[in-house]
């Protein structure tokens, strides 16, 4: 008892001693946005609170470069344009000293040209794999590549020797390249998309969708999609009476408002996810611990990206020892660490070549990892049940 209350006391000097020199340092401020409102919303508040969770361990460990770290942040509301504002704003009004990604690839795309103009390293969040073939030197791709997203998902079906398949396809961005890499892996599988649609990012009523969809009679349902339109998807299915061996679909089932919206009709559905809390990745068991007891709630692997993406800029930074940005892209470049996410590695151009996904399940009204089996937390339900 007696060392641990020095411990404590020692840990509230070294905090109150670097207080003390922070009052002398203009806070080190890092600047995003971050879709705060509108359907995009909550997967990007988690981004945010992994941002949140980074900064406030970054603080206690004593700032970045003896500067407290303070991030700067403004509400995009999922529109592009607004974004390019925002990082306009940051970057020649705020000063900020360094950036972190706005949640959706989308964004991500409109504001790679203005971080590139300013020369100031970003890890990114942004998943498609166009914008890190060295066109934007100062982005690094800080989240698993969208071809691989769901690759554990296709080869799980094909383990269970389905053969086709059903794909659903929002048309903007990420779901684009999302089901190019779905139909390579299936390809590759030897398993045939019967049927294939694309359709717009404000749609609500899939009704006539999932019917065409049906009438191929495929064994497999893919949606690569973002929340409100996998749970509209499933709501169409239910109500329509869709049968197929397996659903799933890409964002959607990864959110706990999955669940809840749709209630047992999300039983059974699969998702892919970047990230568990069950996984054995580095510090996960702590990370758990303290986003529960900060935001009442467990991370989903938004967070996590987001948490990693701060804790792997602050090395960098950390290793350079300056504000030099060519010096932190150029440590990015070359940094391989393990973080909650998964093994962080990037090619010469920035595309993210350490992370993968999993495959998780809705089963008795909450998410087990069901693929692959070494890392799952219960055995995958199949064939998916009757409405």
């Amino acid at each position: 008892m007696k060392w641990h209350k020095m411990g404590v006391i020692a840990g509230v000097g070294a905090l109150l001693f670097a207080m003390g020199a922070w009052a002398e340092e203009p806070p080190l401020r890092i600047g995003c946005s971050i879709t705060q409102t509108g359907p995009y919303a909550a997967p990007a508040i988690f981004e945010l609170q992994g941002y949140e969770l980074a900064r406030d361990e970054i603080n206690r460990a004593g700032g970045l470069l003896g500067r407290r770290v303070e991030i700067v942040v403004y509400d995009d509301q999922g529109n592009p344009s607004t974004a390019v504002q925002l990082y306009q704003k940051l970057i020649y009004s705020d000063r900020v000293d360094l950036l972190l990604s706005p949640y959706e690839t989308d964004l991500m795309s409109a504001v790679a040209p203005v971080v590139t103009r300013a020369k100031i390293v970003m890890p990114s969040l942004g998943a498609n794999v166009d914008a890190f073939q060295g066109q934007y030197p100062y982005l690094v791709q800080a989240i698993t590549q969208t071809p691989r997203y769901m690759v554990p998902l296709v080869d799980l079906a094909a383990s269970r020797g389905y053969k086709t398949i059903a794909l659903l396809v929002q048309n903007t961005q990420f779901p684009q390249e999302l089901a190019q890499g779905i139909e390579a892996e299936a390809k590759a599988r030897g398993m045939r998309i019967v049927f294939r649609a694309t359709y717009p990012p404000n749609i609500t009523d899939f009704s006539a969708l999932v019917l065409k969809a049906a009438a191929a009679q495929p064994e497999v349902v893919i949606g690569a999609t973002y929340l409100a339109d996998a749970e509209g998807i499933v709501r169409a299915a239910k109500a329509q009476n869709i049968q197929a061996k397996m659903f799933a679909f890409s964002i959607g089932p990864v959110e706990p408002e999955f669940g809840s919206a749709l209630g047992p009709a999300a039983e059974g559905i699969l998702g892919t996810t970047l990230y568990f809390p069950t996984l054995h990745t580095a510090g996960n068991e702590a990370f758990v611990r303290a986003f529960t007891a900060k935001f009442g709630r467990a991370p989903d692997y938004h967070a996590a990206v987001a948490y990693a993406s701060l804790k792997v800029l602050a090395a960098a930074v950390g290793k350079v020892g300056r504000l030099d940005q060519d010096a932190i892209r150029d440590t990015l470049l070359h940094l391989e660490t393990d973080t909650v996410a998964g093994h962080f590695a990037l090619s010469p151009t920035g595309l993210q070549v350490g992370y993968t996904s999993y495959v998780l399940q809705w089963q008795h009204g909450k998410q087990e990892l069901v693929w692959p089996a070494d890392q799952a937390t219960a055995a995958l339900e199949d064939p998916h049940p009757a409405w």
